[in-house]
């Protein structure tokens, strides 16, 4: 049987109309965020001890860049927290999956702003271009550049360095990776990956069941394996070993690529792809995400 992310990068190849480059960054549109009140998440639902005030939940627009375009586009974020207080608090950035939005995350994101205790941490979280309401196509520059904005954001609200944990999810941990191994005077403090992917010559190498090159069917270039040996923060990973969309050694050859001073390895048996939390159990992946950002 082939796995999902094979069945894909068959079906990409199989169409002459469509390119490998564009399938990592398809996302979904919606008309409004809803948060509480979108109700179609996958997995694991939180009671109501973990509600969010209204008055903690910040939804903005920034404007994102490249440098090598002519107008900036317009992407969304949400700060999970007191504005007041934003200096003073330690920020969860979490970064998403592919193909959904802030509000299919939104059980995710509010169980990182409770971990710990009652909304314990800000959490920042934001939909890249194509994504949600956020304008445009992503690419891989712009996948990293508007989390780029996102950071400059806490940056220019006064939020030191030290007090940012980076947290990538699948697709997320491109720019995640990367920001904490390349954005010089602004490194984020400690990153935990969850279902990361290796690289896209890894993509081909493990899924593609027919011989061929990566360049016959994508310029696309992300190494993650790569960029980890740059990474010195802290890391925290978490990889299902039954994840038949991303395979654990994905993740095996990022965490051991890892050169910082400290690492904490999270295989969590049984698990596939987007359900960790929900296979280890809410208590359990709580107290391991808060040791290792208090440790």
């Amino acid at each position: 049987m082939l796995n999902k992310l094979t069945f894909f990068l068959l079906l990409a190849i199989g169409l002459s109309c469509f390119k490998l480059d564009d399938l990592p960054f398809l996302g979904t549109s919606i008309e409004e965020y809803k948060f509480d009140k979108y109700g179609d998440w996958n997995g694991f639902i939180l009671d109501n001890s973990y509600t969010i005030p209204d008055s903690n939940i910040h939804l903005f627009t920034l404007n994102s860049q490249l440098p090598s375009e002519t107008s900036s586009t317009k992407i969304y974020a949400a700060f999970i927290g007191n504005i007041n207080t934003i200096t003073q608090d330690t920020i969860i950035m979490y970064l998403h999956g592919q193909s959904k939005h802030m509000d299919a995350y939104w059980q995710r994101t509010k169980l990182l702003a409770n971990v710990g205790g009652k909304n314990k941490y800000g959490v920042l979280t934001m939909d890249y271009r194509g994504y949600g309401l956020s304008e445009g196509k992503s690419t891989e520059a712009s996948l990293t550049h508007d989390v780029k904005t996102c950071l400059d954001w806490l940056k220019n609200k006064g939020v030191n360095n030290n007090k940012i944990i980076m947290y990538g999810f699948s697709l997320g941990c491109i720019p995640a990776i990367n920001l904490c191994a390349n954005n010089s005077n602004y490194l984020p403090h400690k990153l935990i990956i969850e279902a990361p992917l290796a690289s896209i010559q890894n993509l081909t190498e493990e899924s593609l069941i027919i011989n061929v090159q990566k360049e016959f069917i994508t310029s696309l270039n992300f190494d993650n394996a790569e960029e980890i040996k740059g990474v010195s923060q802290s890391l925290q990973w978490f990889h299902g070993t039954d994840d038949d969309y991303i395979s654990i050694s994905n993740g095996e050859l990022i965490y051991n690529n890892h050169n910082g001073a400290y690492k904490k390895a999270n295989r969590i048996s049984s698990a596939g792809h987007g359900n960790i939390i929900e296979t280890m159990g809410i208590n359990n992946y709580v107290n391991k995400v808060n040791e290792f950002i208090t440790n």
